[in-house]
């Protein structure tokens, strides 16, 4: 207690005792507080100002309730002192306890409180020692919020020191690795950890004492019951209140279903690009194989195809992991041949579904069990190459553990079994098409030699028939009838000589041998003389004709008879098709670097859907006129030889036709029919 002032105003000089206890209130690092039986201050030491916020001169001669304790306990507190003044006793006394305060500026603390009574004078008189615990109880309520939400959380969460030991386990853990905190708790974390992955932990722990985070690491971990799974962990270093590092703290999610998942798509996409880019399967079965084994734990793979020759199932690919006891067992399932319903291949492909054994040992149905023991290998799985409800064949995979394939599995073997199947199916039709083709051509090659010799062996011997009735129809002296009969030999000779003709020409365009002789040719000359050469064949059947030629440039770089060849058909065409009455009108023009002629007339024209029929080899619009039906279809590959174009057009029936050929000027084409 400091000393009250004498009347001249200057405090009487303390004793050394009450020196030693004002230095001992002034610098304590706790509050310490005094208060009378009426719970008035008596005294409010440094470290009290500088929690609560008050000078000591405003503090000391108040009532302590309405400074530092919460409105809501204040009528506690009172009863408290009151109920000590009658009785002697209080069950906060001579014990600490943690409590609410008050702060100046009206913000509430925790504080670690302790209350002495002692008596002065016949009177008692209370100290009170106060400490600031608000931070300590914070980073406590933080503590166990932390460690309520690790218990309660759906991952693993362990935490290991240095030396790989384990000092914590969650019950996710628990779930997720199949330990109890007793069994695990001061082992090594080693036992988590695959045999072919411990190189793993000094890494990581390597990477924790430099400080760094390691997220998103994917591994695989071991169980309790020793299956694995995998696992994507996040270390991060744990340290002491110096920043030391003293140790790891690991998050473990089982992710064994999304890895599946992938690997699943990627065989689906590995296996179809393999298809696309192989022409047999033989080449494409072994990465096939393996991007199907890589979906799990299958360490074999085979396709089996169906021998036509043997009616049976024969081993046509083989994958399998290093080793030579199943190189073994490769060997005998090349030498083995499976019937329908025999053997797992067998099996599946008289069921056309999926199946699989779970101990190769104990299938009754199983000829290569000897060999699979052999090997190692234990379960077995095969399912079906299906194109539609066919089956084209069996993929059969082996493990060196019991297997039970999952719905997920059978869904996606499903797939990849039409992709192979249908692959196979496409082949096959391939095969077949490829075949009809060179079958075909070897028919149509035939056909074409035919033609020639036909057309040779046709023409012989018109030529001395054509040669003798011309010369005979010269003598004055026959009689007019048989004049007339031996024109009428003439024309019909010729007219088989121009079928003739036709037949040779198609068979060297269709050949190609038909060869183009070029030259500068004018269009106009040789439209004048096509026409003359047609009407002289028509005789009395003569129609007007005119002229309209109005392209400033008729000459062109073609093969001038032959293109005469197609302006006579034409005109032949014209004629035919054209009562003795009607007219027919030739037009040209020149457009950019083309010439274009219209051959028009007012005939029988033509019906749509004939339009483009036409040209065809053998078509006929009207099967009575004479003729083979070939020569547009010649006309129209030797327009197109020199690089131009050739349509009809027409109104319909009884609305004439008229024919556009349109052809370059300069002639730089090819001079080759295109495809």
């Amino acid at each position: 207690m400091r000393r009250e002032q004498n009347d001249k105003g200057a405090a009487p000089p303390l004793s050394a005792l009450e020196a030693i206890n004002r230095s001992i209130l002034d610098s304590a690092l706790d509050c310490i507080i005094a208060m009378d039986s009426k719970g008035i201050v008596r005294e409010f030491n440094p470290a009290a100002e500088r929690v609560f916020g008050y000078r000591r001169a405003e503090t000391v001669g108040q009532e302590l309730a309405t400074l530092i304790i919460p409105e809501h306990l204040r009528d506690q507190h009172r009863k408290g002192l009151a109920h000590y003044l009658k009785t002697g006793s209080g069950p906060v006394l001579n014990r600490r306890i943690e409590i609410n305060a008050l702060r100046h500026d009206g913000s509430e603390i925790t504080v670690e409180l302790a209350i002495t009574p002692i008596d002065v004078d016949g009177s008692p008189f209370f100290t009170a020692y106060l400490r600031d615990i608000t931070e300590r109880k914070r980073g406590e309520d933080a503590r166990r919020r932390l460690a309520a939400i690790v218990e309660s959380s759906e991952d693993a969460i362990l935490s290991s020191d240095l030396d790989t030991t384990i000092t914590s386990w969650n019950a996710g853990a628990e779930r997720l690795f199949g330990y109890t905190p007793a069994e695990v708790i001061g082992q090594s974390v080693m036992m988590l950890i695959p045999r072919e992955r411990r190189d793993e932990e000094p890494r990581i722990l390597e990477r924790i004492r430099r400080g760094e985070a390691i997220e998103h690491y994917e591994t695989v971990r071991v169980r309790k019951n020793g299956t694995s799974f995998n696992a994507s962990l996040m270390v991060s270093a744990i340290k002491d209140e110096n920043g030391v590092v003293i140790g790891a703290s690991k998050i473990a999610r089982d992710i064994t279903d999304r890895v599946r998942n992938e690997r699943r798509r990627l065989t689906q996409y590995t296996v179809a690009s393999l298809l696309a880019g192989s022409w047999t399967l033989a080449e494409a079965s072994p990465p096939i194989l393996q991007a199907i084994a890589s979906m799990g734990d299958w360490v074999y793979g085979a396709i089996w195809l169906l021998d036509p020759e043997s009616n049976s199932l024969q081993c046509q690919g083989v994958w399998h992991r290093q080793s030579p006891e199943l190189e073994k067992f490769a060997a005998t399932s090349r030498s083995l041949r499976f019937a329908s319903g025999r053997g797992l291949p067998g099996r599946v492909y008289q069921s056309g579904k999926a199946t699989w054994i779970e101990n190769v040992k104990e299938d009754s149905n199983f000829p290569r069990a000897d060999a699979a023991v052999g090997a190692g290998l234990v379960g077995g799985f095969a399912f079906p190459l299906l194109a539609g409800t066919a089956v084209n064949g069996v993929i059969e995979l082996f493990s060196q553990r019991r297997v039970q394939p999952d719905e997920d599995l059978l869904k996606l073997v499903d797939a990849l079994g039409s992709q192979v199947g249908l692959f196979l199916e496409r082949r096959r039709i391939e095969h077949e098409l490829q075949h009809a083709k060179e079958a075909a051509e070897g028919a149509n090659a035939a056909k074409d030699r035919f033609l020639a010799m036909l057309s040779h062996e046709l023409r012989t011997p018109l030529t001395p028939v054509l040669i003798w009735a011309a010369g005979m129809m010269s003598d004055s002296a026959l009689d007019p009838e048989i004049q007339q009969g031996l024109k009428m030999v003439c024309r019909n000779v010729e007219l088989e000589a121009r079928l003739i003709d036709d037949l040779l020409d198609l068979t060297r365009i269709t050949r190609g041998k038909l060869k183009l002789q070029r030259a500068r040719s004018n269009v106009h000359e040789l439209l004048h003389h096509a026409l003359d050469i047609v009407s002289s064949e028509m005789g009395e059947r003569q129609a007007p004709v005119a002229f309209e030629l109005r392209a400033a440039q008729p000459e062109c770089v073609i093969d001038g008879p032959r293109m005469q060849q197609v302006f006579w058909n034409i005109f032949r065409n014209a004629y035919n098709y054209t009562p003795s009455d009607a007219a027919i009108s030739v037009r040209s023009r020149n457009v950019d670097d083309q010439i274009i002629i219209e051959i028009m007339d007012n005939g029988a024209g033509i019906e749509s859907q004939f339009l483009e029929k036409i040209f065809d080899t053998f078509e006929q619009v009207d099967a009575g006129r004479e003729g083979l039906g070939l020569g547009l279809a010649i006309s129209k590959a030797i327009i197109e030889m020199h690089g131009g174009s050739i349509c009809a057009q027409s109104d319909g029936a009884g609305k004439g036709a008229t024919f556009v050929i349109t052809l370059p000027l300069s002639g730089a084409d090819s001079g080759v029919l295109p495809k």
